[in-house]
């Protein structure tokens, strides 16, 4: 789910809010629009981020994994890009993570005691949704930082992170490539495995129906 879906979830799922205020309505404006309520140029910066904001909202995912068995599985293409604003800062896109699936009021559980534990908004979406039964559990913070956990019913986990626009201490460039922690750097207690295969095969550690197919054809 995108940014721009992210903060209609958050603004319609007040209701559901278990620490914190609900965030005043945001303008929808351009394509990822930064929903924090702290000036860019006041934040943190993209350089401290990574190195002290960014693990804990890692490690929300690490305790997710860890119930489903201590396995994770990167299907994003994590980078950076310059801020669609003055600031000369980058943001961080595409942050995509793959986990085995628990049960949803487990997964909700542990995101809202992360939650209260950081001072992040937290929302939660429990009634499923499409063919694939899709709930989601969201943080976000004032500085435009979200986490997103979108739980498929027999499936899969699929969590997904980007940033505000956050100042940086290097110079603005038109690529705005900035070396992100890889998925073993950043979790390193978790076994990171690929989601697919090489002939794009759906990996049964990772997705629910794949393992239990595998079972009953071994069992039989």
């Amino acid at each position: 789910m995108s940014r721009k879906q992210l903060v209609t979830l958050l603004g319609a799922a007040c209701a559901s809010l278990v620490v914190s205020a609900c965030i005043p309505s945001l303008p929808d404006a351009a394509p990822y629009p930064d929903s924090g309520s702290v000036p860019a140029a006041e934040r943190q910066t993209l350089e401290a981020f990574v190195s002290d904001a960014m693990p804990r909202y890692m490690s929300i995912i690490e305790e997710v994994a860890m119930e489903s068995g201590g396995v994770i599985a990167d299907v994003g293409h994590s980078e950076t890009q310059p801020c669609r604003s003055e600031v000369n800062g980058y943001e961080i896109r595409a942050v995509r993570f793959n986990l085995p699936l628990i049960e949803y009021e487990d997964m909700r559980r542990i995101v809202g005691e992360a939650a209260q534990r950081y001072g992040y908004l937290y929302t939660s979406d429990p009634v499923p949704r499409d063919e694939r039964h899709m709930r989601s559990v969201g943080l976000s913070d004032q500085d435009g930082n979200s986490l997103l956990f979108d739980h498929f019913e027999n499936d899969v986990i699929f969590v997904q992170f980007s940033s505000g626009c956050l100042p940086s201490l290097r110079s603005r460039d038109i690529h705005g490539q900035f070396a992100l922690p890889t998925t073993q750097e950043m979790f390193p207690h978790l076994t990171v495995v690929d989601a697919y295969d090489a002939d794009k095969q759906k990996n049964p550690l990772i997705f629910r129906h794949v393992a239990a197919d595998s079972e009953q054809q071994s069992g039989s």
